[in-house]
């Protein structure tokens, strides 16, 4: 599905060290990592919002549609719910549709101002899977909310990844639990410059815990 041949992102000094990963459909992947560590660069990579990184280091992005969950909502301000999802091609009917699968029937013509942060973050989903994504891409999609919104917000997501399995996701969290919640495959990004420290499938939940206790032991160890 794809294949990321990254050789190395700097801003002035080096971030982004080399990367060398595949996603195949179905991934759910949760990306972590210390902040500031570049997660958030590698997710911009792959979206290909870094016209600095060439498109032949993550092939195959061509072929997919990719929705991207930035941490701010990004919505228009001046346009309602449904005309910021018709940007994207769909239809007004189409676009109250997938408000009414992120839990907003009925909200189409309401401005991203008159909304909760949890409420306009469902919004920009919708948006997200108005373009029918192959690839699912999520920048700290639960920063900012109360753990109600975000328990909400994740059971919400997760049931999007189970009504379509051929999806694949990208995560960027800091928070265990929601690897544990969403993720099949966990990433770990830390190293200067940073790397992917560990790429693999997640059998059994408590293995996250275990795993990032010794990966920040690790990281203070050598801090």
């Amino acid at each position: 599905m794809l294949e990321l041949r990254i050789a190395g992102r700097d801003f002035g000094q080096p971030v982004l060290g080399e990367v060398y990963a595949t996603i195949t459909r179905g991934d759910r992947i949760c990306l972590l990592g210390p902040s500031g560590i570049g997660k958030t660069t590698l997710l911009n990579a792959i979206a290909g919002l870094d016209t600095s990184i060439p498109d032949e280091a993550v092939l195959g992005r061509d072929k997919l549609r990719v929705g991207y969950l930035f941490q701010e909502h990004r919505l228009l301000p001046w346009r309602t719910l449904s005309a910021n999802l018709m940007l994207v091609g769909v239809s007004e009917q189409e676009a109250e549709t997938c408000l009414a699968q992120v839990g907003l029937p009925g909200y189409g013509q309401y401005l991203p101002d008159q909304l909760s942060l949890g409420m306009a973050r469902r919004a920009a989903l919708a948006r997200c899977l108005a373009v029918k994504p192959d690839l699912l891409l999520l920048d700290e999609p639960f920063a900012s909310l109360d753990p109600i919104m975000a328990g909400e917000l994740k059971a919400l997501i997760a049931g999007i990844l189970d009504a379509n399995p051929g999806m694949a996701m990208i995560c960027v969290t800091h928070d265990g639990e929601d690897a544990e919640m969403l993720a099949n495959r966990l990433w770990y990004l830390d190293g200067k410059p940073a790397q992917l420290q560990w790429n693999d499938e997640l059998g059994d939940p408590g293995l996250v815990r275990e795993l990032l206790g010794k990966l920040r032991s690790s990281e203070l160890a050598d801090s």
